[in-house]
């Protein structure tokens, strides 16, 4: 158990200082796309760009980090994120705006799948989401100090700095990650063109990976679906929180702020919300009454203009879906547990990855038709509409809810 700990403790130092990292870029990288796009379809359409590369990789790396290891792919994931920091810094158009987007998303999956995976494969029966909600509340703590430091950095230093740091940070972490980080997956001896080939070859690239993660029933659907609805919630707020924040008149440092207290729910509650969820298994009132206060919350906050509500509206939305994430992801963590975890986490984040595409773009179209405001509005209506499916699925959550000790 002590082993397990260590190591869930150095994967979530990796994944918290990449999240601070990329908070940092990204909150720049939504302004800085704002500048060349010339209407928010265009602009979602380009913030959805590198979560569509990320998901062409992220069921084939599922299966690569199980043959080449997850702790190699981490590695490199880290590595190619830190090159692609470089390349941003060096854009002048959409043009090459494209190109390192692409960069970054390929090698974002890397990092993410080979993470989970990971604590997947090492939180032990009966601690899924105490586990899990540690990793994640690692990496929200991450995002929270990361979009504040990031308006800053773009006040004092221009648009581009920001895009430097993320690479440095990235390049030190990937060092940080093959220092500490322990593979316990021994049979994780390919090398990198072996991992690759056989991909292609056993595992025929894609089809296996599905195939494993249906045959979990019915609610494998359930949850593919509501963790495409966590990765539109992430990415909707990352590109169009700087744009709102900015349409009424904020600066970017109290557009950072507004920006961390959507994640600062995250950070500080995804641990303890987890063991609570451990010791009374209330996933499906977790699942519940986190739709309630995120959707409720993100309808509220299209109404809003005042900096402090905004930033006490961002808060409550995020409160809400820390329940909602954590449930659903020990949901995941229970019905996997008899499955290959690399291929089921492969088609898990690609859920999540369909959501990135999707959230920047139904931010953009839905702007250029309705307003921002109007955007917040359609979106917090939409989560709040998915509880139906929720309540429907009420028998089958409640199957994996044990009874307490």
């Amino acid at each position: 158990m002590q082993k397990r700990g260590q190591t869930l403790f150095a994967l979530s130092a990796v994944i918290l200082i990449y999240a601070f990292a990329t908070s940092i870029m990204q909150y720049n990288l939504a302004l800085f796309t704002d500048s060349l796009a010339s209407n928010y379809t265009l602009f979602g359409l380009v913030m959805g760009l590198p979560w569509f590369f990320s998901l062409l990789t992220d069921m084939p790396v599922g299966a690569f980090a199980d043959r080449f290891g997850r702790k190699r792919t981490i590695v490199l994931g880290l590595l190619g994120l830190g090159a692609s920091g470089f390349l941003f810094y060096m854009v002048s158009g959409l043009f090459q705006l494209f190109w390192a987007l692409v960069i970054f998303g390929a090698f974002e999956g890397l990092l993410t799948v080979a993470g989970m995976a990971s604590v997947i494969a090492t939180s032990p029966a009966g601690k899924e989401n105490q586990f899990i909600g540690g990793y994640s509340g690692a990496s929200a703590f991450g995002y929270f100090i990361g979009p504040l430091a990031g308006g800053v950095a773009v006040a004092w230093f221009g648009d581009r700095t920001p895009f430097l740091i993320f690479g440095a940070v990235c390049f030190a972490a990937a060092g940080i990650a093959y220092i500490f980080i322990r593979e316990h997956n021994r049979r994780a001896q390919e090398t990198f063109f072996r991992a690759v080939g056989n991909i292609f070859t056993k595992d025929r690239l894609y089809s296996a990976e599905l195939k494993e993660f249906f045959s979990a029933g019915r609610l494998s659907v359930f949850v593919g679906f509501f963790m495409l609805l966590v990765g539109m919630w992430s990415e909707f707020i990352w590109a169009m929180e700087p744009l709102f924040a900015k349409s009424i008149n904020t600066s970017p440092v109290m557009g950072g702020v507004i920006l961390s207290a959507f994640i600062a729910p995250f950070a500080f509650l995804d641990y303890p919300v987890g063991r609570w969820i451990d010791r009374t298994q209330k996933r499906f009132f977790s699942i519940l009454l986190g739709l309630v206060l995120g959707g409720g919350g993100i309808v509220l906050f299209s109404f809003t203009s005042h900096p402090y509500a905004l930033i006490s509206l961002a808060a409550l939305v995020s409160t809400g879906f820390v329940f909602f994430y954590v449930a659903v992801n020990g949901l995941f963590d229970s019905f996997s547990d008899r499955h290959r975890r690399g291929y089921m986490t492969g088609v898990w984040q690609s859920a999540e990855d369909i959501g990135f595409v999707i959230g920047p773009i139904f931010g953009g179209v839905a702007a250029d038709f309705l307003g921002l405001r109007g955007a917040f509005l359609i979106f917090g209506a939409t989560f709040l509409l998915s509880i139906l499916w929720v309540l429907w699925e009420r028998k089958n959550i409640r199957k994996y809810e044990r009874r307490p000790a």
